[in-house]
């Protein structure tokens, strides 16, 4: 048979990547929500400081999740708005590929400064929104997401210190206080 110049490839390294994809996006949503990883801070002080942390660590996932949200709240009715913003939120992925693709552009850098560029995005959707009568259904979607957020970010404790505070302990005969004992661990309670 003739393969006219072309290159025969077995179909097993693209069904290998495909599982090696598959497996990271599953050990990133169990990372995201693994129900061991779940605690109530000591004080309010605790509270903020992992939820600014956690927003900074998962904020594409946050942002994912009031993003399905909002297109949840949008499908019975609005139908048209719902594909408009999805619209828009593939200009804004291909101006962010576009930013990764090419760092040292200045046409990307500062004439089509990010901030303008999600400005305007914004701007643009929200008054689509409006247009359309949705600004109640994206209400309701962004008051359930937000509080979702922030009471993961509030209770999700971080992966290292847990399992640094059990590993010293089981290093040092169940004493852990010589070696997981920091000053002004403000997460952990320690003071």
């Amino acid at each position: 048979m003739a393969t006219y110049g072309g290159v025969l490839r077995r179909s097993s390294a693209v069904v290998e990547r495909a599982r090696d994809s598959v497996r990271s996006t599953r050990k990133a949503l169990a990372r995201f929500a693994r129900p061991q990883s779940f605690a109530a801070p000591p004080h309010a002080e605790a509270a903020a400081v992992r939820a600014v942390r956690n927003i900074r660590s998962f904020r594409l996932h946050y942002a994912l999740l009031l993003w399905l949200l909002l297109l949840a709240s949008l499908f019975p009715r609005h139908r048209a708005t719902m594909l408009f913003l999805m619209a828009a939120s593939k200009l804004a992925l291909l101006y962010g590929a576009l930013l990764k693709a090419f760092p040292n552009s200045a046409l990307l850098r500062r004439i089509l400064d990010r901030r303008i560029s999600a400005a305007l995005a914004l701007t643009v959707i929200c008054a689509e929104l409006v247009m359309t009568g949705a600004v109640l259904q994206f209400l309701l979607a962004m008051g359930i997401g937000v509080s979702l957020v922030l009471l993961h970010a509030v209770f999700r404790v971080r992966d290292d210190l847990t399992a640094s505070g059990e590993e010293t302990a089981a290093g040092t005969g169940g004493d852990p206080s010589p070696i997981s004992e920091k000053k002004g661990d403000i997460e952990m309670g320690s003071r």
